[in-house]
C-alpha cells in the first residue's frame, strides 16, 4: 500500500469576512493498493451545499483520475468557518482548482507505507451528550453553560440554557441537578502512516464531538461579540497540528457523529466571551484529548496488515422528507410570516399557565417553522424543485476498507445512535463512522428525537421513517461490501 498526505490552506478561495485567528485548511489523505485508490478530504468548514460538495468530488475525480466513488468530501463542522454561499459558486471553483493541484501532487508523491493504529477508549472524560429528557417538559438541548460536578458529570438546573425562548418552567425537576448523561461515542482512533525509512508521513485521528468552541454561541453574552469573530479551526485543528508536532508528518482529523455530542468545554457565562478566551479553550481541549490518545497509542499501538483487503465504494440511499416541509419554495417563503401566529399561540399558552409540556411543544413549533427555510436553503444550491415536489432526497454514503477497518461516511450531523448501531450491526469488523460527508444535510433525527423535540427535531428535514429506512437499506450494501 502507498499513501501520501497534504495540508492545503483554503485562503483565497472564499471571500474573507472575519480576521483570521488561525488558517483554515483542507487536509488530504491519499491511499492506493493495486488498482484501488481513495482520497479523503477533510475541510475546516462549517457547511457546504451538497450540490457543491458533489461538484467538488466530480471535478477532482475527473481531473486526477481517482474514481468519483472513491473521493470523500468531509467537513469537520467547524463553526468559526465559512458556510453555504461563502463556499459556493466562484469560491467552490477556486477551491476545486487549488484542490486538484494539491491532489495531483499527492498522487505523484505517494510512497510505500506501514500503518499503525490504536483504538482509544476515552470513556466520558472528554465529551457529553447535550440532549436530555426533562420530566414534565420534554426533550431539551444545551449549547453552552453546562456545569460539571466533582466527578466530571455534566449537569444544569438553569432552564435559560435549554433553548426555551425565555420560558422558565416551574417544575420539581429543576429543584435538583439535571444530569446530561446519555450515551456518547467514547471510541477515538489514532492511525499513523510511516514510510519504509521509518519516517512519519501522516497521522489520522478521529473522535466524535462538536467543534463549536471557537466562536458564535460562546460569545452570545458579549454585546461586542461581532468584534470577536475570527476564523479558527477549533480544537480539531489544534489537535491535528499537535499530532504533527509530536510525530512528524501531517496531522489530519476526521469527526465522528456529533449532532448530540459536545466536548466538555468551559463556556459558562463570562467564560469564552472573547476570541482569545475561546481559542485558549480550544487549545486546552486539543491538548487533553490528544495527550490521552497519544498515551494510549504509546501503550497499545499495533502494526496493521497493509496487505489486507482494500476496497472503496459510494452507495446511494433515498430518504423521505418530513411532511411539514412545503413542496415548493414559494410556500416555504411564507413560513416566516406564519411564524407570527405560532409565536402568538406560544405567548398565549404561557400567559394562560398551560402545562409545561404543552408550552414546550409550542416552543418546538416556533423554532421549527423558521428552521425549515434555513434547511431548504434556496433554489440555486439547496433542495431542487424535484426533491421538494417528491419529498425524496438521495444521499451518498462513502465506504472504505483497509487494514482490517471499515470507514463509513454518513450524511449530515448524525446522532450517537449512528455509531452505536454501526458497531453493533457490523460486529465482524472494526467500524469507524465519519460524520458530515458529501455536503451539509443538517441534522438527521431519529424517531426518538422526533418524539422528544428539541434542537435535533427542529433542525432535521428527514421524516420519522428516514433513519430506519437508512439502516435497512445500508446494512445489506455494507454486508456485500464486506465480502472478500
Amino acid at each position: 500500500m502507498k499513501c501520501s498526505f497534504a495540508k492545503m490552506s483554503t485562503k483565497g478561495t472564499f471571500k474573507q469576512e472575519w480576521p483570521y485567528g488561525t488558517d483554515l485548511y483542507g487536509r488530504f489523505m491519499y491511499l492506493e493498493s493495486g488498482d484501488a485508490r481513495v482520497l479523503i478530504a477533510a475541510f475546516d468548514f462549517n457547511a457546504t451545499y451538497p450540490r457543491e460538495a458533489d461538484r467538488w468530488r466530480r471535478e477532482v475525480a475527473a481531473r486526477t483520475g481517482i474514481p468519483v466513488n472513491s473521493v470523500w468530501y468531509h467537513e469537520i463542522q467547524v463553526h468559526a468557518a465559512p458556510f453555504y454561499d461563502q463556499i459556493a459558486g466562484e469560491a467552490m471553483d477556486a477551491l476545486i482548482e487549488k484542490s486538484v493541484a494539491t491532489v495531483n501532487e499527492l498522487i505523484a508523491s505517494a510512497e510505500e507505507c506501514d500503518v499503525y493504529a490504536a483504538e482509544c477508549d476515552m470513556g466520558t472524560d472528554y465529551s457529553f451528550n447535550r440532549e436530555q429528557y426533562v420530566e414534565g417538559l420534554g426533550g431539551v438541548t444545551v449549547w453552552r453553560g453546562i456545569r460539571f460536578d466533582e466527578e466530571g458529570r455534566p449537569y444544569t438546573q438553569d432552564p435559560n440554557i435549554m433553548l426555551l425562548r425565555g420560558y422558565v418552567p416551574k417544575l420539581p425537576a429543576f429543584d435538583s441537578p439535571i444530569y446530561f448523561d446519555n450515551n456518547v461515542d467514547q471510541m477515538a482512533y489514532l492511525f499513523m502512516f510511516k514510510n519504509k525509512k521509518g519516517e512519519t508521513i501522516g497521522t489520522v485521528s478521529r473522535f466524535a464531538a462538536h467543534p463549536d468552541v471557537a466562536v458564535l454561541f460562546e460569545h452570545s453574552e458579549n454585546p461586542e461579540r461581532a468584534k470577536e469573530y475570527h476564523y479558527d479551526y477549533d480544537w480539531p485543528g489544534y489537535l491535528a497540528d499537535d499530532m504533527a508536532a509530536e510525530f512528524g508528518g501531517i496531522g489530519m482529523y476526521i469527526n465522528g457523529p456529533c449532532a448530540d455530542l459536545a466536548t466538555k468545554k468551559d463556556c459558562r457565562p463570562g467564560k469564552g466571551t472573547t476570541y482569545e478566551n475561546s481559542a485558549e479553550e480550544c487549545k486546552r481541549l486539543a491538548k487533553n484529548i490528544g495527550s490521552r490518545m497519544r498515551e494510549i497509542f504509546a501503550e497499545k499501538a499495533v502494526k496493521l496488515d497493509a496487505d489486507s483487503v482494500f476496497k472503496t465504494e459510494t452507495f446511494e440511499i433515498t430518504l423521505p422528507m418530513k411532511e411539514d416541509i412545503p413542496d415548493n419554495y414559494a410556500d416555504i417563503a411564507k413560513l416566516y410570516d406564519e411564524s407570527v401566529s405560532v409565536q402568538e399561540a406560544l405567548d398565549k399558552a404561557i400567559a394562560d399557565g398551560a402545562e409545561p409540556w404543552v408550552v414546550k411543544r409550542l416552543i418546538d413549533d416556533r423554532w421549527r417553522i423558521t428552521h425549515i427555510p434555513h434547511m431548504c436553503r434556496g433554489e440555486q444550491f439547496g433542495f431542487t424543485a424535484e426533491e421538494l415536489k417528491t419529498h425524496k432526497v438521495t444521499v451518498c454514503v462513502p465506504a472504505l476498507r483497509f487494514c482490517g477497518y471499515l470507514f463509513v461516511g454518513v450524511p449530515g450531523e448524525s446522532l450517537v445512535d449512528m455509531s452505536l448501531w454501526m458497531r453493533s450491526r457490523f460486529t465482524g469488523t472494526k467500524t469507524v463512522p465519519v460524520d458530515q460527508c458529501g455536503g451539509y444535510y443538517n441534522y438527521v433525527a431519529t424517531p426518538r428525537s422526533m418524539t422528544l423535540g428539541g434542537y435535533t427535531y427542529w433542525s432535521s428535514w428527514i421524516s420519522r421513517e428516514a433513519i430506519p429506512i437508512f439502516k435497512k437499506e445500508l446494512a445489506p450494501k455494507l454486508d456485500k461490501f464486506l465480502e472478500d
